[in-house]
């Protein structure tokens, strides 16, 4: 019987595929006489839609880096603040359009819920704003390395907030990501006073550790926001109104204090107004990529892909700035990456754990698992 299930699977698999490629052939006005086969064409297309994501997400953190890399750009013209405002802004416009268009009430679920938004907008604005500080302060590679060893620091939260567990493996991940934050960062009263390994004349210790402890600072939002995150998905709370209410609070948030340390700037003519445009505009894109990438794939997956983007910003900001890291800077960045992929790995494996537990509890009978 299961051979024969097998048989029918594979019929049923090349009916599909000869559909797929007679629809192929009708779009694109190819005749039927034509071997596609022959060089691959059909084939090749296949191949990119089935792993779209991949090129979705590399994608995405190409325009993540361009993103970052235009913050820089505009750092000697308008403040860090004001530049975190302006992304908000351009980052409404998602949410308000989807929302608009499926017809979903920006009401909270809940006044729990509501409260979780509100928090998660506050933390999201500081995590942004330090983000963008600390690439004013350092380099863009070293500062998005520093940032995306957030999913270690989850771990911490999420046993806080969640009960969830935290034992040897994560203390270990921990430790190292923070060893690498510390070689990225060179702290003087570790490294000395000396110059700091870089290209750039301008760069020192005290600046490249003070853009450390905002990345660091930026990183630590980041892993708790992610956690609420996830407490909100328990409750039910829509993906968009997530992204809506952050985006919407952080723009009040980012314009006060900007108000309140009074460095509100009209944007230069020129180049300056066309970066702030394409920052906003690759992290609109990037941001939908994500999000699609998201809805089909692993979040994992898409995590561990997006890492990319330490890899892109290095690139970027050599090839425009001649600007590239020191070895200690590189070494830093390896246990930071590192760190960060294996937790996503644990956190991966301890889904899928808990997934089998729970199969093995429905599956045996009236849901208890004999032992023995």
């Amino acid at each position: 019987m299961e051979e024969e299930a097998d048989q029918s699977d594979v019929i049923i698999s090349e009916q599909t595929n000869q559909e797929d490629r007679e629809r192929w052939i009708r779009n694109n006005n190819v005749s039927q006489g034509e071997d596609l086969r022959s060089d691959g064409t059909f084939h090749l297309w296949q191949l990119i839609v089935k792993h779209r994501c991949i090129l979705f997400v590399l994608l995405a953190s190409l325009l993540s880096s361009m993103h970052s890399l235009m913050v820089r750009y505009v750092k000697e013209d308008i403040d860090a603040m004001q530049v975190a405002f302006i992304r908000f802004i351009f980052q409404l416009t998602i949410p308000v359009l989807v929302m608009t268009y499926r017809n979903i009430s920006p009401k909270p679920e809940s006044k729990s819920a509501f409260v979780l938004l509100v928090v998660r907008g506050v933390f999201g604005a500081f995590a942004v704003t330090c983000m963008f500080y600390s690439f004013y302060y350092m380099r863009v590679g070293d500062a998005t390395a520093i940032v995306f060893g957030s999913p270690v620091f989850v771990g911490i939260f999420a046993r806080i907030i969640l009960k969830e567990t935290f034992g040897i493996i994560e203390i270990t991940l921990v430790f190292t990501a923070v060893g690498g934050v510390f070689l990225i960062s060179q702290p003087p009263f570790l490294f000395g006073s000396e110059e700091v390994q870089t290209s750039n004349p301008k760069s020192t210790y005290p600046a490249q550790f003070v853009g450390a402890i905002f990345a660091f600072c930026a990183c630590v939002c980041i892993s708790f926001t992610a956690v609420l995150m996830r407490k909100m998905g328990t409750i039910g709370v829509n993906s968009f109104k997530i992204v809506l209410y952050y985006a919407l609070i952080a723009s009040i948030v980012t314009s006060l204090l900007t108000t309140g340390i009074g460095v509100w700037t009209i944007p230069p003519c020129g180049f300056v107004r066309f970066a702030l445009i394409a920052m906003g505009s690759f992290n609109c894109v990037a941001q939908c990529l994500v999000t699609y990438s998201l809805s089909v794939e692993r979040t994992v997956f898409v995590s561990i892909l997006k890492a990319n983007e330490v890899i892109f910003a290095f690139i970027l900001e050599y090839l425009f700035f001649q600007d590239y890291p020191g070895y200690l800077s590189l070494l830093g960045v390896f246990l930071v990456m590192s760190a960060s992929l294996l937790a996503s790995l644990r956190r991966m494996w301890m889904s899928k754990k808990q997934n089998r537990v729970v199969i093995e509890k429905h599956e045996s009978p009236k849901g208890i698992i004999t032992q023995g």
